[in-house]
């Protein structure tokens, strides 16, 4: 079975991904940035990493996650299938995927619903 890895601040939206996804996919979910980075990437066939990674110790920054897709691109040779996602923009804005098609694999905004995102990671993956 293909292993997902998520990294997202919002517990129930990981809980979420974990629930509708194990049917197709073993999924391991992070909220905190460090730890997804201390995890073994490479061995996952994709992430799901959210736009904006709120932090979960007080002394902690936002974290980008245009700053965790640049990071693994630096330190993997081979990095897997990266998903930017985010609730910020919407499956309406069509310039917002043009803009950010560079950084990831694939670009799914949140409102897009779990069975379209589903659809479009074994889509992905299946290239």
């Amino acid at each position: 079975m293909q292993k997902i890895a998520v990294l997202d601040d919002d517990e129930r939206w990981c809980l979420a991904i974990k629930r509708f996804f194990r049917n197709d996919f073993e999924v391991v979910t992070f909220t905190n940035a460090q730890s997804f980075l201390d995890s073994a990437i490479e061995s996952y066939d994709a992430v799901i990493i959210d736009f904006a990674i709120s932090p979960t110790l007080r002394y902690e920054r936002q974290v980008s996650g245009i700053e965790i897709i640049n990071q693994l691109k630096e330190q993997l040779e081979h990095p897997p299938m990266i998903i930017l996602t985010s609730a910020f923009f919407s499956r309406h804005d069509s310039d917002v995927d043009e803009k950010l098609r560079s950084i990831a694999d694939a670009i799914l905004p949140k409102d897009l619903g779990l069975d379209e995102i589903l659809k479009m990671i074994k889509r992905q993956l299946a290239n």
